[in-house]
């Protein structure tokens, strides 16, 4: 990760939180190098980046970054329904939340109020800039569900703004 893949819009926001090119910092062996979230912990770990507080089209998020090994027994449910490896590395919305990453690059979050898990975006740049500015993510549902809350609004498989994976 670079300052040019972050976002302009945002770019900012992590220099306040004191990131600065070249930032490198230890991450868990437990994490493969190559993996995502490897890259995006190595250069923000540590960093509290942003403030809850009214966004474009919802509540836009603040978010610590660090490494998060879930207890919550859905996050391998999730992966093994998107067969892919997903690793944790942020807590979300004064911990209300937690973001993870796909060995792909695509970013989920996870509330850890209800049972809501949905799609932040194709890429960390993509997730970051949605959640920091306030942009509305996309529910999933998974087999066993008819519907999701999110956003004060239920949404089931018909619904447009559902993330098909």
């Amino acid at each position: 990760m670079t300052m040019n893949e972050l976002p302009a819009s945002v770019r900012t926001l992590f220099k306040t939180a004191g990131w600065h090119p070249g930032r490198n910092t230890t991450v868990s062996t437990k994490i493969l190098t190559t993996h995502p979230a490897a890259i995006v912990l190595a250069e923000f770990g540590g960093l509290k980046v942003g403030e809850a507080g009214d966004g474009e089209e919802c509540a836009k998020d603040d978010v610590n970054f660090h490494e998060i090994w879930p207890v919550n027994s859905i996050i391998p449910i999730w992966s093994k329904l998107l067969s892919k490896e997903l690793i944790g590395i942020t807590e979300v919305h004064n911990g209300h939340c937690e973001m993870y990453i796909d060995d792909t690059g695509r970013c989920f979050g996870l509330s850890l109020i209800h049972d809501a898990f949905y799609f932040e975006g194709d890429s960390f740049s993509e997730a970051i800039e949605n959640m920091l500015l306030g942009r509305r993510s996309r529910p999933m549902l998974r087999p066993d569900q008819k519907s999701v809350g999110l956003y004060g609004e239920t949404f089931t498989a018909e619904h447009a703004a559902v993330y098909r994976y």
